[in-house]
């Protein structure tokens, strides 16, 4: 994968599979191994369609370099050298993977009717076929395909990082991870055991084939996204700025293109030039240049009488003329004209800036008119998407609790006896972050990576998203039906040891284990805590539904010790 920050979808796909093989490790279902089949499915449809965009990325940037070479400029011929030895590389590394997919599936048995693998659960052919006869050759890296695929894995990351080290030199583009990490030097890996073990044994041993298969796509997308780097490499290479004097723009920048009558108007005006040597001349009235004498600033008194008679509002124009060196010696002279509106100053708005709404809670806001004054009397009563709150201290700050996927806010003031409409706002609405669920024993975090003392009590807490939280702390309250705890021995099912009802989740919940069964349980054995009715209580005290959880985010893992 690139290096630097992940994106979101490589953060789900980490995550995703990283929670599948926790579970794997404690119970080889048929609801995993079905879930492994469809993660297998989702990443082969991601990599084959970030494959196509890659090969559309390619596919433009050699044509824009042809097209140069057509109007007699070699310059950038050499990145087409790139763009087709990136494509070779990749290519290559993704038949080799191609290749590995499709002995897996033959282990698996695939149905030629239904395309399903028949054989999810199959180990030994699999384990086998990356560890070969003899798993302790080769210091314990075996005797089978692991090692082959490592190497071509690092070979692979080493020609991109040399290619981007030669041509990157500015570090503008992520380098790229290695894509097998040996467990010494893997950071998420803790166990010391593990931490002793070969790549090739922790990676494929005790694994389904259909565990592997998933495996070999987020493989390939890996190197899709090293690819898609690369790309973006040779397309900034390939890129031109080209700056013709002769064919100058004159642009402005107004402050704002509504301005009450009375008040002053300014514009930031300029040509489309950025050679040090150009120094424009600026001609017209109000005009005041700005530091490094390439644009000015000309401000302009908004004058009431354009408002015609009865009207709301009306147009402003102005005119400047900028002068400007071109290229052969001479002054080309670029005439600019613009124009704003002038309303009357009841209609000026602002507010409190919120970029987005969370759906269900109580989102402040404070809408203000400044130029009607006391006069000002909001309405807010055709607004939709939701319900406002007003409040009973200040008539400008109002609380939106949303119920759909927008909202609009109908922004209008009962001023000198007539509803006016002000303004119209609206805003995106999206689910408050999902909170985590989390284990600790006298303050300390277990789980699948720190085993759980059967002799100390575990306390369950359900831990607010830090910014949601800190932003609608009344909205990010939390409770739960129940919290069940479930034991697991040897190869037989998980059985319920414990319950403990209407569980005080959000300061933390201590659930004794030292009972029953666990009494008599041995190191490795297996326990894992459901919680069930989790609700999110609002500023209303209103319990809501948390969309998106999944068994997977409401049963934590864990091993005893």
């Amino acid at each position: 994968m690139a290096g630097g920050k992940l994106s979101p979808r490589q953060k789900m796909i980490n995550m995703m599979y990283l929670v599948l093989t926790a579970l794997l490790a404690l119970n080889v279902s048929a609801e995993i191994l079905q879930a492994f089949e469809s993660l297998r499915s989702s990443l082969a449809i991601s990599a084959d369609s970030q494959g196509l965009a890659n090969a559309t990325l390619s596919t433009h940037i050699i044509k824009d370099i042809e097209d140069k070479e057509a109007h007699k400029n070699a310059t950038y011929t050499y990145v087409k050298g790139i763009v087709k030895d990136v494509s070779t590389q990749t290519e290559g590394m993704i038949s080799y993977l191609d290749g590995l997919s499709n002995k897996l599936v033959e282990f698996g048995e695939k149905d030629p009717v239904t395309g399903e693998i028949l054989r999810k659960d199959e180990q030994d052919k699999n384990y086998r076929f990356w560890l070969g006869s003899n798993d302790a050759a080769n210091s314990g890296r075996g005797d089978g395909e692991a090692t082959k695929l490592r190497e071509k894995l690092h070979a692979y990351t080493e020609w991109a990082n040399k290619l981007l080290d030669q041509y990157d030199t500015a570090d503008a583009f992520p380098r790229i991870n290695p894509m097998a990490i040996e467990p010494k030097d893997d950071p998420s890996i803790t166990n010391k055991e593990s931490k002793d073990k070969k790549w090739e044994y922790y990676t494929f041993h005790g694994k389904p084939v259909i565990a592997d298969m998933a495996m070999v796509e987020k493989m390939k997308m890996d190197v899709r996204e090293a690819q898609t780097v690369l790309l973006s490499l040779a397309r900034q290479l390939s890129s031109t700025a080209v700056f013709t004097i002769d064919s100058l723009i004159a642009f402005d920048a107004p402050s704002a293109q509504v301005v009450a009558a009375g008040m002053k108007f300014s514009t930031t005006i300029g040509v489309g030039v950025a050679a040090k040597n150009v120094r424009p001349e600026f001609i017209g009235n109000g005009i005041q240049l700005n530091p490094g004498g390439s644009t000015a600033t000309m401000t302009v008194n908004a004058n009431g009488s354009v408002i015609p008679q009865g009207q709301y509002e009306g147009i402003q124009h102005y005119t400047a003329m900028i002068k400007v060196p071109t290229a052969s010696g001479g002054i080309q002279e670029i005439p600019l004209r613009g124009q704003f509106k002038v309303r009357r100053p009841e209609v000026v708005v602002r507010m409190k800036e919120l970029q987005i709404l969370y759906k269900d809670c109580g989102n402040s806001v404070v809408i203000d008119v400044p130029a009607l004054g006391d006069e000002y009397n909001p309405d807010f009563s055709k607004s939709t998407g939701g319900k406002i709150i007003r409040s009973a201290q200040d008539r400008k700050e109002i609380t939106i609790v949303p119920s759909a996927q927008k909202f609009d806010l109908d922004v209008s003031s009962n001023t000198n006896g007539q509803l006016v409409k002000i303004d119209k706002l609206s805003y995106r609405v999206v689910q408050p972050p999902k909170p985590s669920i989390s284990l600790t024993q006298r303050g300390q975090r277990v789980g699948a990576t720190f085993p759980v003392n059967k002799r100390l009590p575990v306390t369950v807490t359900v831990v607010a998203d830090p910014e949601f939280k800190g932003a609608l702390s009344r909205d990010a309250r939390y409770k739960a039906s129940k919290i069940k705890v479930y034991y697991k021995t040897g190869l037989g099912p998980a059985k319920v040891i414990k319950e403990v009802s209407g569980a005080d989740i959000q300061s933390g919940t201590d659930i004794d284990i030292n009972v029953g069964d666990l009494r008599s349980a041995v190191s490795g054995d297996k326990i894992y805590f459901e919680v069930e009715g989790l609700k999110r209580i609002n500023f209303e005290n209103k319990p809501i539904d948390i969309p998106g959880f999944t068994i997977y985010d409401l049963t934590i893992p864990a091993f005893l010790n």
